[in-house]
Order: C-alpha cells, then sequence, then structure tokens
C-alpha cells in the first residue's frame, strides 16, 4: 500500500516500535514489585509496556506506593543497564537511514522516562537518525501529552506529522493531537484493540515501514 497523502514529520514511538526492550522492562518491573512483596508472576507485563510509570504502579501498588515505586523502578532501570537487555527490531536501522535521506524529519515520542529513552538510542547508535527525542517527564507522561508538546514546541502542521506506534497509547495520543497513525503489529500492542482506531495502515515488519513511506 502505498500511501496518497503527503507528510514531512515521522514520529516514532519507541518501546516495541523499533526496539524490543521487554527483556529489560519485565525485569525491572519485577524486581521492583519483589521488593513491594507483590507477586510479579500473576501480573501481565506486556500490559505496561506504554502507560506511564506513575499509572502502572498506581494500578499495581496503590497510590500510597506509587511514588516510591517509581523512584526504585528508575535506580535499578539504571544500574542494571536495563537499557543493554534489549534489540532493535530487525531492519529498523535500515528503515530510519533510508527515511531520512529521503528527507523526513524524524522524531521519537515516547512514555519512556526521557533519559532512559535517551540511552538506548545511545546504544543501540540511533541518536543521529532523530532530530527532537521527547519522553516521559515530569511535566508530562501520557503520550497524547509528549506528542502535543513535541508538535506545539516546534509548530508543525498537524496534517504533515504522521505518528508510527503499536499500543492503544499511540492511538489515543495520534487521535488527542488530531494526527495520522500507523499501527505496529510486531510490537507490543493487540491487532484488534489497534484496529477499533482506524489508522491509516497497519504494518507487520519494519520493511513495510519503508514500502509504506518511499
Amino acid at each position: 500500500m502505498k500511501l496518497t497523502k503527503t507528510y514531512k514529520y515521522i514520529i516514532f514511538d519507541f518501546d516495541g516500535t523499533l526496539n524490543d526492550t521487554s527483556p529489560g522492562i519485565y525485569a525491572t518491573f519485577t524486581a521492583v514489585l519483589n521488593s513491594f512483596g507483590a507477586d510479579a508472576s500473576r501480573t501481565d507485563l506486556s500490559r505496561h509496556i506504554g502507560p506511564p510509570l506513575e499509572d502502572s504502579y498506581t494500578e499495581l501498588l496503590g497510590a500510597d506506593r506509587c511514588a516510591a515505586a517509581v523512584a526504585l523502578h528508575k535506580q535499578i532501570f539504571a544500574q542494571t543497564h536495563a537499557a543493554e537487555n534489549s534489540r532493535l527490531y530487525d531492519g529498523i536501522t535500515d528503515v530510519l537511514a533510508a527515511l531520512q535521506a529521503h528527507g523526513y524529519v524524524l522524531s521519537i515520542a515516547s512514555s519512556k522516562y526521557e533519559p532512559h529513552a535517551i540511552e538506548s538510542l545511545r546504544y543501540h547508535k540511533l541518536t543521529d537518525y532523530f532530530q527532537f527525542v521527547y519522553g516521559q517527564t515530569d511535566k508530562r507522561g501520557f503520550k497524547r501529552d509528549v506528542l502535543a508538546q513535541l508538535i506545539g514546541d516546534h509548530g508543525w502542521n498537524k496534517d504533515e506529522c504522521l505518528l508510527i506506534g503499536d499500543t492503544v497509547h499511540d492511538a489515543l495520543g495520534a487521535e488527542y493531537c488530531n494526527i495520522d497513525f500507523v499501527a505496529v503489529t510486531y510490537g507490543f500492542g493487540k491487532e484488534d484493540e489497534l484496529k477499533k482506531f482506524h489508522p491509516i495502515s497497519t504494518v507487520s515488519s519494519p520493511k513495510q515501514i519503508l514500502e509504506l513511506l518511499i
């Protein structure tokens, strides 16, 4: 499928779109939950790749323990070098290089804690492909807030923006910001849930992103 609309700004989600970060994230969540006496084996951790950490730990441990859990999560993630416990999806580097060469402006909008996203990009040598990297900070957490600030800070025309992501959080963010969305089905989201948001296209491999845009 080829798109009939022309885009300039291609915004990528991170976890589950560029990078399979699940081993490091699952290990971090498990360590935090265990430290609070919770049984991580009873939790579907895949549901917690995408939403802000505050939402996840409020659900998992309660509001009264959320702040301490988030702080511990960030500490463990950094101390265990969890960013290195991940892998790029096959062909992602080639896709980014081709899109950049084609003249697209590439950016990251992620609910991942921004320093962790930057660390992961550096580890996988992807930094030079992206002009802007926006992640979770103390002032923004939900994908919609991250997206809105990225687009607003640079005054981008929303008709020229395209978000590529793998979860309903990405779909909701694109809907909130009124930009087009391509659903990735090789990540952590469920294809049937993503299709409810009527993405302009779905892709089952990184190669198909390239086929769609070039």
